[in-house]
């Protein structure tokens, strides 16, 4: 887990308390007070991170890019985007973690809603900030973390509030384009793809994507097929398929270890899924001769 700072600079973990049904799974919310020495993060891209920096100067190794950081500015990155993130001595400010699923809890329905996702599958770096915005954000991210550490009845729903704030000020900080009543298609369809490689393995329903992405069911089917040619749930099988041949043919993982890795729970189950969608079931697949080159559609680059 990557490091996170109290307000003394040791590293803590700030987990939702364990409720029947957590509102905010994983969430974690900190305040950054570096003192005498620098710190790091190494962020594996795996959830969504921001960092507000209300003094202090850094920089975010990005690969291929290395950007300055000076306070008091705002980051933000979404998940899918790795990178290492250091902090000079004397720096303050906040930091936080939110995964997919407390993150598609906390952002409100509605055209807004819609809009702040939107934001969201982008990266906010180093944007300057006044002062007392910084400031603000801040203490409503430590607010969020306050929350989950309390114990309270409540602190759950209470803690969704602030991180409310948060992402909305985050979403204001990216000059948002005007309201606009829906989202255009080629905006739903770029989402859907997007969310698509990022939980094909949590096996979300066509529902679930819609659900998250605020739209219909209909309306993100019509979209998706416009666009594609193809259902959205068409779209999920293919995807699978394409992963479940490029296992079989590069890896030596057994049937059962490539339908685990999948997100199968019943290997029973994958063997009919890949034989309906296929005509052949995995073990005839990888037993075939002179296999031909798998064709593999990054549907992530579509434009």
């Amino acid at each position: 887990m990557d490091p996170l700072l109290d307000s003394r600079g040791r590293g803590i973990l700030v987990p939702g308390q364990p409720q029947a049904i957590e509102v905010l799974p994983d969430t974690e919310a900190v305040s950054i007070h570096t003192a005498l020495s620098p710190v790091a993060w190494t962020l594996r891209g795996t959830r969504n991170r921001a960092f507000i920096l209300v003094t202090g100067q850094g920089e975010l190794d990005m690969g291929a890019t290395l950007l300055p950081l000076t306070g008091p500015c705002a980051l933000w990155l979404p998940a899918g985007r790795p990178a290492r993130l250091k902090l000079k001595s004397g720096s303050r400010g906040a930091a936080l973690t939110v995964p997919e699923l407390a993150l598609g809890r906390a952002v409100p329905s509605g055209p807004v809603g819609r809009q702040v996702r939107d934001a969201l599958f982008h990266p906010i770096i180093g944007t300057r900030l006044t002062p007392a915005l910084a400031l603000d954000i801040a203490q409503s991210i430590e607010a969020v973390g306050q929350e989950l550490r309390s114990g309270q009845p409540g602190a759950q729903e209470a803690a969704r509030h602030h991180l409310v704030l948060v992402l909305m000020a985050l979403w204001r900080i990216s000059s948002p384009q005007p309201l606009k009543v829906q989202a255009a298609p080629r905006t739903i369809v770029r989402n859907f793809l997007h969310l698509m490689e990022l939980h094909l393995r949590d096996h979300w329903t066509v529902a679930d994507y819609a659900r998250f992405l605020s739209v219909s069911r209909a309306r993100l089917t019509s979209a998706v097929k416009r666009a594609t040619g193809r259902t959205p749930l068409e779209l999920l099988h293919e995807r699978l398929v394409i992963e479940a041949e490029t296992l079989l043919a590069e890896s030596h993982l057994q049937v059962t270890e490539i339908a685990d890795a999948l997100g199968f729970k019943d290997p029973g189950y994958f063997n009919r899924f890949f034989k309906r969608e296929t005509g052949r079931p995995p073990g005839r697949v990888r037993k075939a001769e002179g296999r031909m080159p798998i064709h593999r559609p990054n549907f992530a680059e579509w434009p």
